[in-house]
């Protein structure tokens, strides 16, 4: 899956015409509850994205110092490349695009807050989620047609009473569900809660992370 963001991951928010007051706050609630105001202080996030369909598997090591917009990439051999956001060959733009994908599993939450301006919000209350049937509070964003690398792409987040996500659903250029998946297994590294492990409901589709690292 890949999503709309620049290496910055600083995009912004507003709401649907006629949408209810809550979807104002709703995001800045998320991002709260996993752990927003600690990203402030995080000089590095180490992370190692898993991502498994059928017999496919792939992993990825990235390490990321958002201060100065720059990623590095390790191969498995233990090698490194990196970037800076603001200067991008082609080649390094492919590479970002796969970064955005993986960042974004790791740390939506946190990306619906910094939506502002790029993002159109609904919520709609007592909303049965689609794996495990249980009652929530359902917040869709979507990504203005104009920016980013999928624009358009939608995100339909089943919320609990604690705003903490339990399953979400993909939705490649706002049209028909394309993924549905749980949010399980939250761990907190240095303050930031990050669900580690997600999975379709027949369990064909599975991606974790591990080696997570927050200095």
């Amino acid at each position: 899956m890949k999503l709309n963001a620049p290496i910055l991951l600083v995009i912004m928010f507003v709401t649907f015409n006629g949408c209810k007051p809550e979807a104002a706050s709703l995001p800045d609630n998320l991002a709260k509850a996993y752990g927003i105001d600690n990203f402030a202080t995080a000089k590095s996030i180490e992370f190692i994205f898993h991502v498994q369909k059928g017999e496919k598997q792939i992993a990825r090591h990235w390490k990321w110092f958002p201060k100065e917009k720059r990623v590095i990439l390790f191969s498995p051999q233990g090698d490194k490349s990196y970037y800076q956001g603001d200067k991008m060959s082609e080649q390094e733009k492919g590479v970002d695009a796969k970064f955005i994908n993986d960042s974004y599993w790791l740390l939506f939450p946190f990306q619906v807050k910094w939506g502002r301006d790029n993002l159109l919000t609904l919520v709609k209350e007592n909303v049965t989620s689609p794996i495990g049937k249980q009652k929530t509070t359902l917040l869709t964003v979507q990504y203005k047609n104009e920016d980013g690398y999928t624009p358009g792409d939608a995100y339909d987040l089943y919320l609990s009473e604690k705003n903490e996500i339990m399953e979400w659903t993909y939705r490649k250029g706002g049209g028909e569900p394309t993924k549905t998946t749980t949010w399980e297994d939250v761990k907190v590294f240095n303050g930031i809660r990050i669900a580690t492990k997600h999975q379709n409901k027949n369990g064909d589709f599975k991606l974790w992370f591990d080696g997570i690292v927050v200095e």
